[in-house]
């Protein structure tokens, strides 16, 4: 994994398919694999690639994941663009409607603290994210509390490290929020439940091959799925590993190491991604983490 990462450019998105070909000619995978029962994905010195969790949704919860989005129903609808189509993930041409209405098609971002993209730089300050300023978003807040919880508990496990880190850099933003008097900020973080700062909630969207270039290699995204659809495969293209992503799964992955695709036309599908914007924890400073090992997993 490490050598991987080194080879990949630092803003590598995966959408071009020369670098991808010479990549998986230099680090070739031994042979490919479908997986549909709960596993774990190491590299040959132990360090953990991916978590694969079939099933591990309740009904409750995914009831509250559909409630959550339901109330988020407006800022779904206007996420869609017609920008360029290199700006896939909100582009129209990516998404399909609802066979009932029950859902609708959008991807937007959540977070109580973070960087607006191009604002990562000296000299800005983090800020509350559109989708939870105002009345509504304290509604938002509140109804990501019981996912927020699950996915952090899921965390302590998968990678015990990440979420200290986590747990600390939400600590220091909450005092960093008091200090300078950022009621709204506070009062999301006071209510966010999750060690993630950042979730993005993506209805009927398809996903073409891609990387995540700013999940950091050593640290995890973790993505659940929810609704009624026919089967779906996630594909990790690189890895020669395809998983059967039906309701109720959840996916643990250095988004950054792995590119990944699935491509869904029908049904209700809603995905949560939770993750952490490093660009936070530089902010309060919170040291990096390493890669989780599997000898290191609290099991």
């Amino acid at each position: 994994m490490v050598r991987y990462n080194d080879a990949l450019d630092k803003d590598e998105s995966s959408r071009s398919e020369t670098q991808e070909e010479n990549l998986f000619n230099r680090f070739p995978p031994e042979e490919e694999h479908f997986l549909t029962t709960p596993s774990v994905v190491i590299d040959s010195s132990g360090r953990i690639i991916v978590w694969y969790l079939p099933g591990a949704l309740t009904t409750m919860i995914m009831k509250d994941i559909h409630g959550a989005t339901h109330s988020m129903s407006g800022l779904l609808k206007h996420s869609i663009t017609t920008s360029k189509i290199t700006q896939w993930r909100t582009n129209r041409s990516n998404f399909h409607t609802s066979p009932d209405g029950m859902v609708t098609p959008g991807c937007i971002n959540i977070s109580p603290v973070w960087f607006q993209q191009g604002r990562e730089v000296y000299g800005f300050s983090p800020e509350v994210s559109a989708a939870l300023k105002g009345d509504a978003g304290r509604n938002i807040t509140t109804s990501l509390q019981r996912s927020g919880i699950i996915i952090s508990a899921a965390l302590r496990v998968m990678h015990p490290d990440l979420y200290w880190a986590g747990m600390e850099t939400q600590v220091g933003l909450g005092k960093w929020a008091s200090r300078y008097e950022l009621d709204e900020m506070h009062y999301h973080l006071q209510c966010w439940t999750s060690v993630f700062n950042v979730v993005s909630i993506i209805c009927n969207r398809r996903s073409p091959p891609h990387r995540d270039p700013k999940c950091r290699p050593a640290a995890f995204d973790i993505m659940t799925t929810a609704g009624r659809y026919h089967p779906v495969v996630m594909d990790f293209m690189n890895l020669r590993i395809k998983f059967l992503y039906d309701s109720g799964s959840i996916l643990d992955s250095s988004c950054r190491l792995v590119r990944h695709y699935m491509n869904v036309e029908e049904g209700n599908r809603i995905v949560t991604v939770w993750y952490m914007q490093d660009s936070i924890h530089n902010f309060v400073g919170t040291p990096s983490t390493e890669y989780a090992k599997y000898d290191h997993v609290n099991m």
